[in-house]
């Protein structure tokens, strides 16, 4: 066993390698990278962490100091241990020498051993494209793959191992060329695997220079900007290549990277460290049960300049990075600059921080579209797409506005389309109707039609109601059955800025269905004082597949509340 077994004597290490010292009646922790007192400490109580969905991915590190973080992410793993047949280690060669692809072909000797998948070797070794070596000595003595094995036995006991090594000096083109070998090579041999980049971040830093290049290293993570990636020192991350490949990975499979624990080495030994290294554990999860979560309007106003962007949503954060898809109504335009009522204009900062709290699409359809006029409203666009994120219901040109928004999140496709009652006495240009949708019978049932050739749920985010009644009027009601009857599942609307009823409704169509209808979720976040203007709603909707056939499955919400410092407080735990 892992925690009994007699030491066995090292075999295959070059003289020229340092020989690593066994204690008496202690087992090997991969060549005792980390060791067995601190191997123990870290699987006892590792992080927790609530990764939603298979996962197929992962970044962890590969430092002792973080040996808890690495133990989360692999007991997070362990829920699907029967399901995976390998574990590819993407790691750096510290070293830089011997090869761009360093192999090891044999059984890793820790306790009863942790089986090499010699095919995988043998195969890529044959891709002569791929300048690739076998040293298992270089594997065993450098420990950004080792020192994961101990991990893999503890927790995924039966799973074979295929570490490679990457060495800083492979080009752009290399990288991409190795990630094409490895899915095809998965597709032809139809092996589970669990893709794992090992990679450590910001080395040799103060912790507020390593939180400031980690911030750029993020960035370039949610954008996927491999160029950049490609460019990052040390100073930024170990391993560009693996980083690369696991996004590449991602991609692939329509999975977004979620930034689930980030940590600094200062976390772990305390403050007043000179030089630190950071940490993420950074997961990608086929969801099994997908999760859609929507909050209300997203405002921006002069009081919340004076407040850290990313502390407004500390508390929250976690819920909406774990969401498959979080979206929300973005009532402000990013316009290159601020400007508070009547003419919104949000600082691209706050962007980012909505980014990096966890959302992946923004309607912005609603009376504010035009606020900075027609620059404002494409600049907007522009800069969402530049961070990441998916925006519908304005557009830059026809073709954009005809084509529906389709997301695919584990197998189940959804179709979004946002409306709104006006643009605050703003005119649309003559010709130019594609820059904001209005709502318009004519056109939302056009537009439904067509969504529902694509899609197996077809969302709708009308901006309707009257300010800050808590009731609903007659003919808000009769324009969200419209949607329904159209053919839309779920109308999840916006404006009044107050929470107002949501539940399901029963369609008297062919098809005798039901839909789901929230006439508003309040505010997300803003400054407005009015009576019930700080309260919001986290709406949770939830979807399978049962018998292959996909079907709403279930909602759940959490109450939002935002404080005086505009962090926004979830009434109860998410």
């Amino acid at each position: 066993s892992l925690f009994g077994s007699e030491p066995r004597e090292p075999n295959g290490l070059s003289p020229s390698l340092p020989r690593p010292q066994y204690a008496p009646q202690e087992p090997r922790h991969a060549i005792l990278h980390v060791t067995h007192e601190d191997f123990l400490h870290s699987v006892e109580n590792p992080r927790r962490y609530e990764i939603y969905g298979h996962i197929v991915a992962g970044v962890v590190p590969h430092h002792i100091t973080a040996a808890t973080m690495i133990s989360g992410f692999f007991s997070a793993a362990s829920e699907f241990a029967d399901e995976y047949d390998l574990v590819i280690i993407l790691a750096p060669n510290h070293e830089g020498d011997f090869a761009n692809v360093i192999l090891s072909e044999r059984d890793w000797d820790i306790g009863e051993g942790v089986f090499a998948h010699r095919g995988f070797v043998d195969d890529l070794m044959a891709e002569h494209a791929i300048n690739a070596a076998i040293s298992h000595a270089h594997m065993e003595s450098d420990h950004s793959a080792a020192i994961l094995i101990p991990y893999i036995y503890h927790y995924l006991p039966d799973t074979k191992v295929a570490p490679i090594l990457l060495n800083r000096s492979l080009n752009l083109d290399e990288i991409v060329n190795l990630f094409h070998w490895l899915e095809n090579w998965i597709y032809a041999t139809d092996e589970n695997v669990l893709l794992v980049a090992s990679v450590d971040f910001s080395h040799h830093l103060t912790p507020p220079e390593a939180a400031r290049r980690d911030a750029v290293t993020k960035d370039a993570i949610y954008r996927r900007d491999f160029q950049q990636i490609h460019a990052l020192s040390d100073y930024y991350l170990d391993s560009a290549a693996a980083m690369i490949i696991f996004l590449k990975y991602l991609e692939a499979r329509d999975i977004s990277p979620k930034i689930i624990d980030h940590a600094c080495a200062s976390d772990f030994l305390g403050p007043g460290l000179d030089e630190t290294t950071t940490y993420m554990i950074i997961a990608g999860a086929q969801s099994r049960r997908v999760r859609l979560t929507f909050v209300g309007d997203i405002m921006f106003h002069e009081p919340q300049m004076a407040i850290c962007f990313d502390h407004k949503f500390s508390l929250v954060r976690e819920h909406l990075q774990s969401a498959d898809l979080a979206i929300g109504n973005l009532e402000t335009v990013f316009g290159g600059f601020f400007s508070d009522f009547p003419l919104f204009s949000a600082p691209d900062n706050f962007g980012c921080a909505l980014r990096d709290a966890g959302f992946d699409l923004l309607s912005t359809a609603n009376n504010h579209a035009l606020d900075q006029g027609v620059d404002g409203l494409l600049r907007n666009l522009d800069f969402l797409e530049s961070i990441g994120i998916e925006s519908f219901g304005t557009y830059r040109n026809r073709q954009d506005r005809d084509a529906i928004l389709i997301r695919e999140v584990g197998g189940i496709r959804f179709a979004f389309l946002a409306y709104t009652f006006g643009t605050n006495n703003h005119p649309i240009p003559p010709g130019r109707d594609y820059l904001v949708n209005l709502i318009h019978a004519d056109l939302i049932r056009a537009d439904i039609a067509r969504a529902r050739e694509f899609a197996d749920f077809v969302i709708i985010m009308p901006h309707m109601g009257f300010e800050y009644e808590l009731y609903v009027r007659q003919e808000i009601r009769d324009w969200a059955m419209l949607m329904l009857e159209a053919g839309a599942d779920i109308v999840v609307a916006g404006h009044p800025h107050v929470v107002q009823e949501m539940g399901f409704v029963e369609i008297t169509d062919e098809n005798a269905r039901r839909g789901f209808v929230a006439y508003c979720l309040g505010n997300f976040i803003s400054s407005q004082s009015e009576p019930h203007t700080y309260e919001g709603v986290m709406l949770n909707l939830y979807f399978e597949r049962r018998g292959g056939a996909p079907v709403f499955a279930d909602v759940s919400y959490v109450p939002t509340r935002v404080q005086p410092d505009f962090l926004i407080l979830p009434v109860k735990p998410c």
